[in-house]
């Protein structure tokens, strides 16, 4: 099952990047981050030592989308990429949690570690938090229309983006749900 989730999250972090490319360096840049973060999850390729990395990578990434991102899009993907960092955060702890369970043959190990790892109510948290965080940034754009020149995305450009997002958040939470 994790095969097929992590396929999916990698559809979506490509269809990011794929609604931004159009777009100069500086606005996709923190897309392609995100899809080599989704990388990092890969089924048996994410240590824990290389998701700490790539929730580093996805926190600088998220800083990065804040000052230079598209203006027009920069509230709602900061959110997305802020999300990610704290899922990528949580994959790091399952994926401890794992291993101090097998390398202690689960003897030494006290009864809440592995459990607390993979309990689904943290992530349930972020993800309400994630969802109103995105109606947020909707909302303040609805009620106040950016007011600046430029080059608007394309409604081709949002759609990709948007359904990339959800995606990819939703896959790794449910790649960290899973046991």
């Amino acid at each position: 099952m994790h095969d097929v989730l992590w396929v999916t999250g990698l559809a979506g972090g490509v269809l990011c990047l794929t609604g931004h490319l159009a777009s100069p360096v500086r606005q996709w840049l923190p897309h392609a981050v995100a899809l080599v973060a989704m990388l990092a999850m890969a089924p048996g390729a994410g240590d824990r030592s290389t998701l700490l990395a790539g929730a580093a990578a996805l926190g600088v990434a998220c800083l990065w989308q804040i000052c230079e991102g598209c203006r027009f899009r920069r509230p709602a993907e900061s959110v997305n990429l802020a999300a990610m960092a704290v899922l990528t955060v949580g994959a790091a702890g399952t994926a401890g949690a794992a291993g101090v369970e097998r390398s202690h043959h689960s003897a030494d190990v006290p009864a809440g570690v592995v459990s607390a790892a993979l309990t689904p109510w943290p992530v349930l948290f972020l993800v309400a938090c994630w969802v109103v965080a995105r109606a947020g940034a909707l909302l303040v754009r609805q009620a106040w229309p950016p007011r600046f020149p430029g080059r608007h995305p394309g409604r081709r450009a949002l759609l990709l983006g948007e359904t990339g997002s959800v995606l990819m958040v939703t896959t790794m939470v449910v790649m960290i749900g899973l046991p």
